[in-house]
This record gives structure tokens, sequence and C-alpha cells, in this order.
């Protein structure tokens, strides 16, 4: 239908569309413009809102755009990176330890640090775009795979609002298409199905987008009956991709969705069963320089994460120095800082500690050990923790040896031109001329969670797990 290429604008004007009609008489000549139909966008009327004196005045003029080569468009993302750089360069030169800054030069840097951001800002604004558009889009797919498997489902969008780089946009229309249509037929039940267990007969399917730590997050969540693990083990076992006898991890039975040639499908149809289908979304997302992750409880739903990394862009971080070593850890991810007294820590097993906040024993992360550095000698209570929260909600307690400043950093994407580091999500160049790495503190916690599988828990339960 013509109407359905036009539904992003529904609700931002009024739609028209004209066609020839059947009734037209057969001698009547036809031109070729006759045959194609013509649209209308008109917006909303407003005369009855304003002064009937003034319906007469002309309709603003369209903004004058112009059209420019991306290529020109990265050349000057980087140049504006660049100059970020130098400004931090040349205020380290500036400031001398034990003597104040005079005041004009004070001044003057604190104009140049602001007009630097503000022209990143306006640079990377000129290629990011709101994702809006796409998850637009999703609808339309979202309502042709509920038709074609006899399912009824909405689709509910948060954060269509963040922007994201363009080509990027354009190259996440087929990985979210395969995980919708996914959904849909292996994820949400029929209304029978739904029914029975106590659900609403309409299936609900989230997509959702934020910026965290530095990447770009989106989110496919349904609400149905979610990963039957025990079956895709034994579709895995059966399809020779893993060994009968195999001691495999939840997360690890997660990722066989990922492996080429595997589908829970019992018979192909339309959207599923032809062997193509995650793997080529996790490659797709791997090609953009991404991470794919699943989560799933059994007869309450799954949620898929995509996770991309700014190549550039402007963000606001926590120098700190491990292990000798100067990182950057995200503001956005960092709940709050402290330096624990001895009595708010406890040894958990052999290496493990945990740290009370207000009731609450949150795990300690030793990031010089995370990274191969070896542990730390000195104890937590002459250290500093920076306590972050994970998308489940869970609370860790990140080691570092001090903080040292509090700035905005340029990131530098690795996935390019060095390759994926585990816990590193960028790199950045400090005032100094030195490389500084980019912490991804999710990354961090998830990898610290299958070596010590321990949630945030009470003081009490906390006590039973260490006297026992």
């Amino acid at each position: 239908m013509i109407d359905e290429v036009f539904e992003f604008v529904e609700g931002l004007c009024d739609l028209q569309i004209n066609t020839i009609h059947a009734d037209r008489p057969p001698s009547e000549p036809i031109s070729p413009e006759a045959l194609q139909p013509t649209v209308e966008l008109r917006a909303p009327e407003q005369a009855s809102l304003q002064d009937p004196s003034k319906n007469d005045a002309p309709p603003p003029q369209p903004k004058a755009t112009v059209r420019v080569d991306l290529e020109r468009v990265d050349r000057l993302i980087n140049l504006v990176g660049e100059l970020v750089i130098n400004q931090a360069m040349l205020s380290q030169c500036l400031l001398v330890p034990g003597e104040p800054l005079r005041s004009e030069l004070a001044t003057g840097l604190d104009e140049f640090r602001n007009l630097s951001r503000d022209i990143q800002e306006s640079v990377m604004a000129i290629r990011a775009q709101p994702i809006k558009p796409l998850f637009q889009r999703m609808s339309r797919i979202l309502r042709e795979a509920s038709d074609r498997a006899g399912k009824s489902a909405r689709l509910v969008t948060e954060g269509d609002a963040t922007e994201v780089d363009k080509t990027v946009i354009e190259q996440l229309s087929d990985p979210l298409t395969h995980i919708l249509r996914n959904a849909i037929d292996h994820g949400i039940e029929t209304a029978e199905d739904r029914l029975q267990v106590g659900k609403p007969e309409t299936g609900t399917i989230r997509l959702s987008a934020a910026h965290r730590s530095g990447r770009v997050v989106i989110q496919i969540s349904d609400d149905g009956a979610g990963l039957n693990r025990a079956k895709v083990r034994s579709i895995a076992i059966a399809k020779g991709l893993i060994a009968a006898e195999a001691e495999l991890s939840t997360s690890e039975i997660d990722g066989l969705l990922f492996l080429p040639g595997f589908s829970t499908a019992e018979r192909v149809s339309e959207l599923s069963g032809r062997g193509v289908g995650m793997d080529v979304v996790k490659r797709s997302v791997q090609r953009l320089g991404g991470k794919l992750s699943i989560q799933s409880a059994l007869g309450l739903g799954t949620t898929i994460s995509i996770s991309l990394p700014l190549t550039l862009a402007v963000l606001d971080g926590m120098v700190v120095e491990v292990a000798g070593q100067t990182m950057v850890v995200p503001i956005t991810a960092i709940v709050e800082t402290l330096r624990p007294r001895a009595t708010e820590i406890q040894q958990l097993g052999v290496t493990g500690q945990v740290v009370n906040l207000r009731g609450t024993y949150i795990p300690v992360i030793d990031l010089a050990e995370n990274f191969g550095a070896g542990a730390n000698g000195s104890p937590l209570i002459d250290r500093v923790l920076l306590l972050v929260e994970t998308e489940a909600q869970r609370k860790w307690a990140l080691a570092v040896d001090h903080i040292t400043d509090q700035r905005q950093v340029v990131i530098k994407g690795l996935e390019e031109n060095y390759g994926h580091i585990d816990g590193i999500a960028a790199a950045t160049i400090m005032g100094d001329g030195k490389i500084a790495l980019i912490l991804d503190p999710e990354e961090i916690i998830a990898k610290a969670t299958e070596q010590q599988p321990l949630p945030a828990v009470s003081g009490k339960e906390i006590a039973h797990v260490t006297a026992g």
C-alpha cells in the first residue's frame, strides 16, 4: 500500500493521496504523469488558533540545505578532534605545579575550552541523526511478521531521539529486522497460549536506544516464552555443534544461538528455519565494531542488546590511575565514589572482597588485577572505589589507586585500527600527549561475574555466606 511508505509522517501532518479513478472514460488519453500517484503533505491547520487578519501571511520558507560528501564531514570531525586534543595539551603546558595561573590566561583557556566543545558538538551533529526513522521502519516489519505468523504483537519504542552515526543507522536495518522476526516467530506465543499462562493476548516488543559508557546501546525485548535452554542444547548436540558430554554455562548455551546454521525452527517458514539468522546478525554487528548479548528467562521473555562504539565523540570522564597507568572511566557509569573504612570491608572466599555500603554488600573488582598487572598490595582503605551500576541494576565497586581529574576527552575507536580488547571501550589522547584507555565497566563486570558470581545482597545474607 502506498500509504505505508509515508507512515513515518503520521501525526505530523495531513496526508492526502490522489490516484486515477477507475471510472475514467476509456477514450480519454492518459499521460505518463497521470499514471503516477501524487502525494500531498500538508501541515495541520492552525488558522483557527490565530488572528483572522493574519491568515493571508505567506507560509514560512523551508530552511536551505547543502549536500556534503561524508568523507569531507569525516575529515572535519577528525580535525576538530585534534583541536580538542591540542587545547588539552596547551592547558597542560601552561599549568605549572605550585604556581597560580594568571587571570587573563585562565579566562582565555576557559573560553578556548568552551569554544572547542561547542565546535565539537556542532560538527558531530552534522553526521549524527536520530534513530527514530529506523525505529518507525521496524513498525511495518513487525506488522508483516505478525500477520505471517498469525500472532498479535505491538511495538513500543523508547529513546528514538538518540542520535547515531548515519552510516551505522543504515547498516542496522538488517540486524534489527532479523531480531524482530525471530522475536515474533520464536518468542511471542500465540494468543491462546498467552491467555493460558495469564498474559495479555497481544504480545509486547520493546525497542530502545540510549548512550551508555561512551557507547550506543540498542535493546530489543519481548515478553514471550523466553529461551528453552534444554531444547537449545539438545538441538546443538543433534546438529553436531557441541559434544553430548560438554558442560556449558548459561551464557555459553545462549551463545549457541549465534552459531552458523543453528535454528530452533521445526519447519521452514517465511520467517525462520532456513539456517540463516542470528549468526548473520552477529557478523553484521561485529563489522560495526559492536557487541551482541542476550538475556532470557523462561516464560518471561528475552532481551537482545546491541552495543556499538562511538568512533569519535566528546566524553565526560573520570581520569584515574591504575597500576601506574592513566585510564578514563565514563562519568555516566559512575554512581558515586568512596574511600572505605576498615570496618566496611569483608573478605569473601580466598581472594574476593566486598564493601558494606549502607547495609548492602557490594563486590569489589581490583582493576589492576583485572588487567593483568597483579594485585595491588595497598589495602582498600588507601584506595578509591568507583561505584558503578550495570544494566541489570547490579552494583559493583571498581578499585583504583586514585582519581587525578575529571575532564572531557575525545574518544578514538580501537576496533578498526587495533582490535577489540576486553574491558576497553576506546582510547583517548591526554593533554601531555600520552594515550589513555577508556574503560568499559559493563564488560569488566560481565567478565568478573563469570569468575565471581556474587550478587549484591543484604548484610545478614552476606554474614551467613562468610560464616559458612
